[in-house]
């Protein structure tokens, strides 16, 4: 690469990079400050100089294709993580529920089977003084009687304590109605985010249904995320597109670039 093409580079890279400024960007690459403007103007019409900016483009292209990517990623990962949160949530709190009456109808019939074993009990005990061999049956068959209802009890409060258990596991994953409400308008916001660098602009951060149901089209569609990034990526475009516009227009407009390095400063 000779001198005078480094120095293209140079102000391709600085032309890009700072704003599309081309006096800046002749200043950047060593021409003279006083003629930096008219260089400037020149510079843009040599094909050279355009094809250094292609390069420049293209490589600010991937970039932004890749921050865009990062993002979206980044966005969509709280989303998922709030959801997770918010479905643990409704999972518990459904668990509660069903455990809580099973509980209640546990506990009704632990009290109902004590109090039958407690009339067994009594009636085993009046057998006592009694002889002979029917005594002797009833006995052995109600002290049977009691010993089955026994291991009915103590089966049920085993299910009553695992259930003590499954409740308290569950309540760890409970959201106070506080936090519920901040995960949900935190969720809001960055779904609102992401739609607004898709170009949803009109989607309202205070109504979850509308929301919910963009995310569930968007969901719907066989490679969603693609199709999302690749409009994030033409938004955060639009600027360096126009640019790509008006030179093609000055190409087809000038002919030919003439050498802008013909003189030297």
């Amino acid at each position: 690469m000779t001198k005078t093409e480094q120095k293209y580079k140079v102000f391709a890279q600085a032309y890009v990079s700072n704003g599309f400024n081309a006096t800046e960007a002749a200043k950047t690459a060593g021409y003279s400050k006083n003629g930096a403007e008219a260089r400037g103007s020149n510079l843009l019409r040599n094909d050279k100089v355009l094809a250094f900016i292609d390069e420049e483009m293209n490589m600010l292209a991937k970039r932004m294709r890749d921050d865009a990517s990062k993002i979206y990623y980044e966005l969509w990962k709280q989303v998922r993580m709030i959801d997770e949160k918010l479905d643990k949530h409704e999972r518990a709190a459904k668990t509660l529920d069903e455990l809580d009456a099973e509980q209640v109808a546990l506990s009704e019939s632990i009290t109902y089977s004590k109090s039958v074993m407690r009339r067994k009990v009594i009636k085993y005990k009046s057998i006592d003084g009694r002889k002979g061999d029917d005594a002797r049956a009833e006995k052995k068959r109600r002290l049977a009687e009691i010993q089955e209802l026994e291991l009915v009890i103590e089966n049920k409060n085993d299910v009553l304590n695992d259930n003590y258990t499954a409740m308290t596991a569950a309540k760890r994953n409970l959201l106070w109605h506080k936090d519920w409400k901040e995960f949900m308008t935190l969720r809001t916001t960055i779904l609102q985010d992401l739609f607004d660098r898709s170009g949803y602009k009109d989607v309202s951060i205070r109504n979850f249904a509308l929301v919910d149901a963009q995310i569930a089209k968007l969901n719907a569609g066989g490679n969603q995320e693609a199709a999302i990034e690749q409009t994030i990526i033409v938004s955060n475009a639009d600027q360096m597109q126009a640019y790509l516009d008006a030179k093609s227009a000055k190409k087809a407009g000038d002919g030919d670039g003439e050498s802008p390095d013909s003189s030297s400063d």
